[in-house]
């Protein structure tokens, strides 16, 4: 004879409750009943341990944004499409809050197929899971529920949301483990220097989140100015440095205006969105124009795309001549990159080229550049030999291991000199990535064409600078001549750079100069080479060959 086991099933369910921090249900599918456990009961101000048609009861307390998913749930049980039930969804509690659930199920069905038994375990995953295991913070579900709490009394408060700066270069330069001690620092010296009334909260990846009453934007500033301070310098932990500067977006949600967390949320994203891609390091308010501003770079950025799939079409190459300081003679051409279209016409270089860099679209585009740059400089070269082509090349683009072998073969198919191509690279550029750009630098400088620094003296001028890095030509910024008819300083300052240069065999180009009484102030100044309205503005190369080439 086998063994025999019997149990009092009413009293096996009480034990299984008592023993576990989880809801456990059943529901009998015949009579549509489900017995709760007393704690489910209470948490979510139910009727009742014993609760007819359950499911729609229930469902009156899921989020209306997750009702949809849980009632296909429920009909692919019904159709027989599935036995199980597996959803994360949010309910409304005692507290009218809503927290993050998990529900889990299994039907069993009779001898028939028809469903006679359902049981299941919810699980709270807010009142479980409070604390982010790597920070020690409360998670991003605690966050949540303390702004729906506070839209639920109709209280004023503003969100905050912290992003570190560039935090992928520190899991890059270590490890993903030193990355999360970095993480687990951050966040605690944020709660400790914040008033006691504050919580921080761990977000997503390295995003961190605070609430806070206060409305005053100057308090708030001051809030954060207090916490750069200390972020903006260079930390130590375990003998590794790093850096760790902090971008923030902050909302101030008006009770008068009816939005839920996810809006909010949103706004607050949206602000340090813009925060970061305008410099960094700093906090920016939500605003309707950040919107506006944000949908009007999506629509650039898909109008470019547009562009570079109908073979460039709207991108126009236009040039700039260069001349001999000492005597006003041609010596080259900037190329300039311009675009426009059909819904906002001309755009600005400032605002397009950087949605090509940063969408990576700058390397399809700029080697179109390139190409059409050649061309038109082997056209220049038939009428005026010593031409030189100045042609701007973005980091990225130096980036691509391919490059140079494309610069090389470009050049090669048109035939002409290496010497009569010169490539210029920004400032800042130079400084941020001497490093990493040494060896492409000087592949181009072996292949004989000269570099450029362009835009100097508006970045991190230094005579390191002058003393490192591989370039021939300084172009000093247009920045420098604005004022240079009351500016001692401007004077002093050309004068000083091409002096040091000069004295470092490299060469030194002006740029922006407009008026004869401008030039006639510089020309003393021994510079190399002019580049300004004076001597010409950017035109369509068209018009430039004409304008210049077929007069020399």
């Amino acid at each position: 004879m086998g063994l025999q086991f019997e149990y009092d099933k009413d009293k096996f369910y009480e034990a299984l409750i008592q023993s576990a921090e989880d809801y456990i249900y059943v529901c009998d599918l015949r009579t549509n009943i489900t017995r709760l456990p007393n704690s489910l009961v209470y948490d979510f101000n139910l009727t009742g341990k014993y609760i007819y048609d359950f499911s729609n009861v229930w469902l009156e307390k899921i989020h209306p944004d997750e009702r949809g998913i849980y009632l296909e749930s429920l009909e692919d049980i019904i159709i027989g499409v599935t036995d199980d039930h597996n959803l994360d969804y949010r309910a409304l509690n005692r507290e009218n809050e809503w927290v993050w659930v998990r529900c889990r199920g299994h039907i069993i069905r009779d001898h028939n197929n028809r469903p006679e038994l359902f049981a299941g375990i919810i699980t709270n995953i807010g009142k479980k899971n409070k604390v982010d295991i790597t920070t020690g913070l409360l998670n991003k579900f605690e966050f949540e529920n303390q702004i729906n709490y506070f839209l639920h009394t109709k209280e004023k408060f503003s969100v905050i949301v912290i992003n570190i700066d560039n935090f992928k270069n520190i899991n890059y330069l270590y490890d993903r483990e030193f990355g999360d001690s970095v993480l687990r620092i951050t966040g605690q010296y944020l709660q400790n220097s914040l008033p006691s009334e504050m919580e921080v909260y761990r977000l997503d990846s390295d995003e961190f989140g605070i609430i806070t009453k206060i409305m005053d934007n100057e308090q708030i500033k001051q809030l954060y100015y207090n916490l750069k301070k200390h972020f903006t310098s260079q930390h130590e932990y375990r003998g590794k440095k790093y850096h760790s500067p902090l971008s923030a977006g902050c909302y101030i949600y008006n009770p008068g205006i009816p939005e839920d967390y996810q809006t909010i949320l949103k706004k607050a994203h949206k602000a340090l969105d813009y925060a970061k891609s305008n410099g960094k390091n700093k906090i920016t308010f939500y605003e309707s124009t950040i919107s506006k501003n944000k949908t009007r770079e999506l629509e650039l950025l898909e109008l470019l795309h547009e562009s570079v799939n109908n073979n460039y079409d709207n991108f126009e190459l236009h040039c700039q001549p260069q001349v001999f300081a000492n005597n006003g003679k041609l010596k080259g051409a900037e190329a300039l990159l311009r675009w426009k279209c059909d819904k906002y016409g001309v755009i600005a270089p400032y605002e397009f080229i950087p949605l090509l860099e940063k969408s990576n679209l700058i390397i399809p585009v700029g080697k179109w550049v390139f190409t059409q740059a050649v061309r038109n400089c082997a056209k220049c070269i038939e009428y005026f030999p010593n031409f030189k082509m100045s042609i701007n090349v973005s980091y990225i683009q130096l980036l691509d291991s391919t490059f140079v072998d494309f610069i090389k073969s470009t050049i090669e198919e048109e035939n002409i000199c290496f010497s009569n191509i010169i490539i210029e690279l920004t400032e800042s550029r130079f400084v941020s990535d001497k490093d990493l750009l040494k060896s492409t630098f000087a592949s181009i400088r072996n292949l004989g064409m000269d570099i450029a620094m362009d835009d100097f003296g508006t970045g991190y001028s230094s005579l390191e600078i002058l003393k490192e890095v591989p370039a021939d030509i300084v172009k000093i910024d247009r920045a420098f001549v604005r004022n240079i008819m009351k500016s001692s300083f401007d004077k002093t300052f050309i004068k000083f750079i091409v002096e040091l240069c000069h004295d470092v065999g490299i060469k030194v180009c002006l740029e922006g100069i407009e008026h004869k009484e401008e030039m006639e102030i510089v020309s003393p100044m021994n510079l190399d080479f002019i580049q300004g309205y004076l001597f010409g503005k950017p035109q369509h190369t068209d018009i430039f060959f004409q304008n210049y080439l077929l007069k020399q």
